[in-house]
């Protein structure tokens, strides 16, 4: 550590030590267990944010980042405002602030009741002095709530270091929009298409991840990302519409950033126009994203792509092109189909010689199996070699459903050892935790999803896959003379055929075989 830094971090312990009459105790108690503590400041009156760096025995053995956050209300209990301090502050550390996990210091009772009513994502593990002052090391602390706390259970797009087996993907994607290229990132729901793209968003402009002002960080980031989802435009929307919301992405960036900005005079594309001039001007990068773009060309009652779309994408392919790479373009969606129409409003698609289509499949072997082992880790599981093997059997390798198995892995094994004792041994419970598998909703909608996907766009592909998954003995692997048709081509770009075994994942088998009606079977 610099030296003149580690003089600020002194002085702000010894504030913190003059506000708050356990910190000689808790500072002495992270030592004891080696970790480090990096950062500290005062983010508002009694409020104080600690940052701590575990040695790598307790980030391994734990499933942690590389540092973790701590909250210390030195007057008064912890209120939802802080938690919100505190997720930004996650997305201003660069990401190396675990993104899952906070642990809470305030001077009332009861702080892990409170703490479970605040709404939000992630764990809160309150750290506390019990009636005789006393204090547990927090490494025991760690071990005793980290397993109360179902961390595969995730749903929704993940940040930071929560989007694991993704590095090789983050570097491309972030190449390509660091070179203001146009990407589109394809692939079924629910794959981590916006995680991924949230990974390179957040690096390159941490304010665009935040909803409320920074509170005094500094944000230096001259990349300006405008982010906006095209499933919340009106069914009748224009260009002026999708315009706006672009519009209204850029202010809340720079509003988080408490950066200065003047709006434009003019409202809608030309606004738009008028405001990314301006920030070009200034020397700014601009990256734009519309999530799930598909809504941009698939409108109620067959309308057609917005009206006017082209006019916004030959403005930002101008951009791109005048001013040397500094404004790019992602699109998130399930399949480049509407980006390679050679005609849009009638004229030349300005993205048929831009755009570059990026495919996300499931998680590669063995990223999956080291997904799956440290969130178990973080839930006090060892996950043993044939659990591993039967979640990549079972799952393909799909992120959502490998963090479902995992669960049902946590399931199992808590139904045969309730206080699940520190790393429990799941192999024992790998049938149990099939059986919990394949009861969940995740896994059916996710098969009727790619279902439906196939059977009204790729009907080849669906009867392929129909056909593989009634096959007699060892179902859903293709045969060599299925190698090379649409079907299969088409199975492999979704990630449903694997590269290597040229099979289906199992879940997707067992659906048909099991649930789906056999009229639909016998259709094929």
């Amino acid at each position: 550590m610099d030296a003149s830094v580690e003089e600020i971090l002194k002085e702000h312990l010894r504030r913190f030590a003059g506000q708050f009459r356990h910190a000689g105790e808790m500072v002495g108690l992270l030592q004891a267990d080696g970790i480090e503590i990096t950062h500290a400041r005062e983010v508002a009156p009694s409020t104080w944010f600690l940052r701590a760096k575990p040695p790598q025995h307790l980030q391994e053995g734990f499933g942690l980042a590389p540092e973790i956050l701590l909250i210390v209300i030195t007057q008064g209990g912890v209120q939802a405002r802080d938690i919100q301090r505190a997720n930004s502050e996650v997305m201003l550390s660069g990401l190396r602030l675990d993104s899952n996990l906070v642990i809470v210091t305030d001077t009332h009772f009861d702080l892990q009741d409170r703490l479970d009513r605040i709404p939000g994502t992630g764990q809160r593990v309150a750290w506390v002095w019990d009636d005789k002052d006393h204090w547990a090391p927090l490494s025991e602390v760690l071990r005793q709530q980290l397993p109360t706390y179902d961390a595969f259970e995730e749903r929704d797009p993940v940040r930071g270091d929560q989007l694991m087996g993704r590095d090789a993907e983050v570097a491309t994607l972030r190449t390509r929009v660091v070179r203001g290229d146009a990407v589109g990132v394809f692939g079924l729901r629910k794959m981590g298409k916006t995680s991924l793209v949230r990974a390179v968003t957040d690096s390159l402009d941490p304010a665009s991840a935040l909803r409320n002002e920074a509170g005094g960080n500094d944000v230096t980031s001259r990349t300006c990302v405008v982010w906006v989802d095209a499933e919340m435009l009106d069914p009748d929307a224009q260009v002026d519409d999708v315009a706006r919301e672009m519009l209204v992405s850029l202010r809340r960036r720079m509003r988080a950033a408490q950066m200065p900005y003047a709006a434009p005079e003019r409202q809608g594309f030309a606004g738009l126009k008028d405001a990314g001039e301006a920030l070009l001007d200034e020397n700014w990068r601009l990256c734009f994203v519309i999530d799930e773009y598909d809504f941009l060309f698939e409108r109620e009652a067959d309308a057609g792509p917005v009206p006017g779309l082209s006019r916004l994408l030959r403005l930002l392919r101008a951009w791109s092109q005048t001013r040397q790479g500094t404004v790019s373009l992602i699109l998130i969606g399930r399949d480049p189909e509407h980006l390679s129409v050679p005609l849009l409003d009638g004229v030349s698609n300005p993205l048929l010689a831009w755009f570059i289509p990026m495919w996300l499949g499931p998680l590669a072997a063995p990223r999956d199996t080291a997904m799956l082992r440290r969130l178990g880790r973080r839930t006090g599981l060892d996950i043993g070699p044939e659990s591993a093997e039967r979640a990549r059997h079972w799952t393909g390798g799909h992120p959502l459903l490998h963090r479902q198995f995992g669960s049902a892995l946590r399931q199992a094994t808590l139904n045969h050892h309730p206080a699940l004792a520190w790393k429990a041994k799941t192999d024992a419970h790998c049938n149990e935790a099939v059986e919990r598998f394949l009861e969940r909703d995740t896994v059916h909608t996710v098969a009727r999803e790619v279902l439906a996907l196939l059977d009204k766009r790729y009907r080849p592909a669906h009867d392929l896959l129909l056909t593989l998954a009634e096959q007699e003995g060892p179902p859903g692997t293709l045969k060599n003379q299925k190698l090379h048709t649409d079907g299969s081509q088409t199975l492999r770009n979704f990630g449903i055929l694997d590269e290597r075994t040229q099979s289906l994942p199992a879940y997707l088998s067992w659906y048909v075989r099991k649930l789906l009606p056999p009229m639909r079977r016998m259709a094929v």
